[in-house]
């Protein structure tokens, strides 16, 4: 995507608005690769209601000359078009039956894409604005599914939407940057702004659900760019025709009824008693009904409603995240915490280093407070290896996984809550060309639910 930004960053590189300042970001991240463009649809669309439990057969919808025709009618042909997608952010379901639903639901959601790529070609709506809209709904419904529990367990993390039509996996802190970006030229982008807009409105949060006083931050971003879009909109017109206004006039007069001024002054008398004893006796009665219920009323005693604990990782471990030892992203359902593998483990071993076991053993404490249930996933570079014991990296991945596991369970959290997995060097974060890559690859990753 970096390619559809190339004019906007030719005319002001360097703006606090081009840098996300206009959204009290402080952090400047490279922007999103242009991704390849997704593949057509081969059928319908399908809506994007998910019940319970999920039917491919039911969820055929309306063509997509239907859809094209309804989009081309719109005032705002763009968010007509992702409008299947907005829905489906809002109606993210809170559980799901099984993994095999959660394929139905992934599969309807990159058909839906796809049909809005379309959809945007047939109607001429900007690739380029296409392609960030595409972005932005992938970022948010990524994050709504895997906010929710079946997210996790079912692994959406591995084949995201963002990763699968943008190759790109830092949606999180894009979409603000991108908003900053698109902010300068609010006339060409309103549009796309609008969309982001609604994305915030329905929870979306992106690096924000981690940063202190987040939300107060989020609604500050919400309102400058409800302000900005409002700025923009363009002003009521003049009248169509002045011309016609004497003649509206001269027809007016002809019509007109002249009434004495006395029986004005007594309608109008008797219209004002006739209110204020209506009024009156409502009034009285009204007032009666809540003496009595005043006088029955008594004392009603109420219990503190109990605070749902939650997970403080991102406080407890800032000293290790300060020095880079580790990452931690939290939410209210879930915390995510990702191990840096050189720090944790020596070259080819399976043994955690013995002053990483302290940062285990209070990650324990307080996985066991909230009584969390926990997915280790282990990983490693492209670096063969051929150790007794140790046949591949696929190995040494659930080894290394395997003992961070022990280590909690000996520091209290029960077995049964905890599972763990190795994919050796399948999931890069890096290219494994350099050093550098291969380091930000070797990493042990924890995922908490509770």
């Amino acid at each position: 995507m970096s390619d559809n930004f190339a004019t906007l960053e030719q005319d002001n590189e360097q703006s606090l608005q081009a840098l996300g300042k206009f959204l009290l970001d402080e952090h400047t991240e490279p922007e999103p690769e242009r991704s390849t463009r997704a593949p057509l649809p081969d059928s319908e669309p399908t809506p994007l209601t998910v019940p319970v439990a999920f039917n491919e057969a039911a969820l055929k919808g309306e063509s997509i000359q239907q859809r094209v025709m309804r989009v081309n009618a719109s005032g705002s042909p763009l968010l007509e078009a992702c409008q299947p997608l907005l829905r489906a952010l809002s109606e993210m379901p809170a559980t799901v039956a099984d993994n095999a639903q959660v394929e139905v639901l992934k599969r309807t959601l990159n058909s839906e894409i796809n049909v809005f790529t379309v959809i945007c070609e047939e109607v001429n709506i900007p690739w380029k604005k296409m392609t960030i809209a595409r972005y932005c709904l992938c970022t948010a419904l990524d994050e709504a599914a895997h906010a929710s529990p079946w997210g996790i367990t079912s692994g959406w993390a591995r084949s995201n939407l963002l990763n699968h039509f943008e190759g790109d996996n830092d949606g999180g802190n894009k979409f603000f940057l991108l908003a900053g970006r698109l902010s300068m030229h609010p006339h060409e982008y309103g549009d796309v702004l609008d969309i982001m807009l609604r994305i915030l409105a329905l929870g979306f949060e992106g690096r924000y659900s981690i940063i202190e006083d987040g939300d107060r931050q989020l609604m500050k971003i919400r309102q400058r760019l409800l302000a900005l879009l409002q700025n923009t909109q363009d002003k009521i017109g003049p009248e169509l025709s002045p011309h016609g206004l004497p003649l509206r006039e001269a027809i007016r007069k002809k019509l007109r009824i002249h009434v004495p001024v006395r029986a004005t002054l007594l309608l109008t008398g008797l219209l004002t008693a006739g209110t204020f004893v209506w009024c009156k006796y409502h009034l009285l009665v009204q007032e009666h009904a809540l003496t009595s219920r005043m006088d029955a009323l008594t004392r009603l005693e109420f219990t503190q409603p109990v605070t749902k604990a939650r997970l403080r990782l991102a406080v407890l471990l800032k000293a290790e995240i300060d020095k880079k030892l580790l990452s931690v992203d939290e939410n209210d359902k879930q915390s995510k915490v990702i191990f840096n593998g050189d720090s944790m483990f020596a070259s080819g071993s399976v043994d955690v280093r013995p002053e990483r076991i302290v940062t285990l053993n209070r990650v324990a404490t307080e996985i066991h407070r909230v009584n969390g249930y926990v997915l280790i996933v282990g990983h490693t570079d492209a670096t063969p290896i051929h150790r007794p014991g140790i046949e591949n990296n696929q190995v040494l991945s659930e080894k290394r996984a395997s003992s961070v596991a022990e280590l909690l369970i000996k520091a209290g959290v029960p077995r049964a809550n905890i599972r763990i997995e190795g994919v050796g060097e399948k999931q890069p974060l890096q290219s494994n060309q350099d050093p550098t890559g291969r380091a930000s690859n070797r990493r042990v990753e924890m995922f908490v639910t509770y």
